[in-house]
Order: C-alpha cells, then structure tokens, then sequence
C-alpha cells in the first residue's frame, strides 16, 4: 500500500512539472513571436501611437455634468505621430524588448527548473545563473524600461512643439526588492549544488 501510494505521489509530482513546464515554453515560445512582431510594426508603422505620454500638470475633464462626480481630471495622454523621430522609436523598441526579454527568461528558468527537478537533481550551476540571469532582468524591465519609455515620450513631445512630457518615470523600488529576493534564491540554490555534490561523493 505504500509503494502503491509513493508511486502515486510520484506520478502526480511528474505530471504537474510535465504541465508547468510545458505552459511555461509555450508562454516563453508565444512571446517570442508576439516581441518581433511588435518590434516589426513599431519599426515600420506610421504614424506610432504612444500611450502615456505624462502632463506637467493635470487637466481638467468633462465628465458630462455627472453630479456624482466631485472633480476629474486626467493627468496622461496618448499621441499618435506621424514621423515619429529614430531615437524615440528605438527607446520606445529598447523599453518593448526588456518588458518581453524577462516574460521569456522566466520561462526558460521554470522550464528548467521544472525539467531538473523532474531527473531529481535540482541544484546544477545552470539553475543558479538562470535565477540570477532573471534577477538582471527583472531590473532592467522595472528600472530600465521606464527611463527608456520616458525619453520617447520626450523626444514624441519635442517633435511636435508641445510641453508636458517627463523624462524620468515614477520610481519603483519594486524591482529592487524582486530582484534581491531572487538573488537570496540564487544563493541557495549555489549552497544547494554544494550540498548534493557533498552527498554524491558520499555514496
């Protein structure tokens, strides 16, 4: 009965790695397809629309009288520009590819972690740079991709003559703490390799 169980349990544990890792290649493999071609139509796409773009200061909005609403205002806009400038179609590129680059990281990590745990040794250096490699990643997209959204903002508000545009986004210390976490995971898993290697060489 409990050998009956065991390789039940075992069973399970395989088929649900077998279905996390395979929704997360096809997650990885899907973005993939959908980076180039978001970068294929925002190369060659014109006008480019670019959505927002931050005012200086807020405006009020008509929200048709509503009497309950106290006051409205918005604070963003989206500009759709025709020829639009070579440094902020590639900021606006840069900024879509980092977004993009850390979905598919994390696909391959899980896809990989999955596929170790599955042969029962987890702990491989492959595994630790792969949770560091994301942590990278998880940086440039939170920090990066913002800054570099900004400048095409700037550069779209420059263009056409108008005033409002922020360079620099809002700060989100978000990431930082992400990244740290998996950093601190990155490191167990190195202590881990260390361990099974040990345990190995015992038997």
């Amino acid at each position: 009965m409990g050998t009956t169980t065991k390789r039940m349990a075992n069973l399970v544990e395989k088929t649900i790695l077998g279905f996390v890792a395979g929704a997360a290649g096809a997650i990885g493999v899907l973005e993939t397809v959908f980076l180039v071609r978001r970068v294929a139509e925002l190369a060659a796409s014109d006008p480019t629309t670019i959505s927002g773009v931050r005012l200086a200061e807020p405006v009020p909005a008509d929200v048709g009288g509503s009497a309950a609403v106290v006051s409205a205002e918005y604070d963003t806009v989206t500009l759709v520009i025709e020829g639009l400038s070579d440094a902020a179609r590639g900021a606006l590129i840069a900024a879509i590819v980092l977004g993009s680059l850390l979905t598919i990281g994390i696909c391959m990590v899980l896809v990989w972690l999955c596929l170790r745990v599955f042969v029962g040794k987890p702990f491989v250096r492959s595994a630790t740079w792969g949770v560091a490699g994301v942590a990278i990643l998880v940086l440039l997209a939170g920090l990066v991709a913002p800054f570099l959204r900004g400048i095409a903002s700037t550069e779209a508000v420059a263009q056409v003559g108008a005033d409002g545009a922020l360079l620099i986004a809002e700060l989100n210390l978000a990431p930082l703490g992400w990244a740290s976490a998996l950093i601190v995971i990155a490191g167990a898993f190195e202590i881990g390799q260390r361990l099974q290697r040990d345990t190995e060489a015992l038997v």
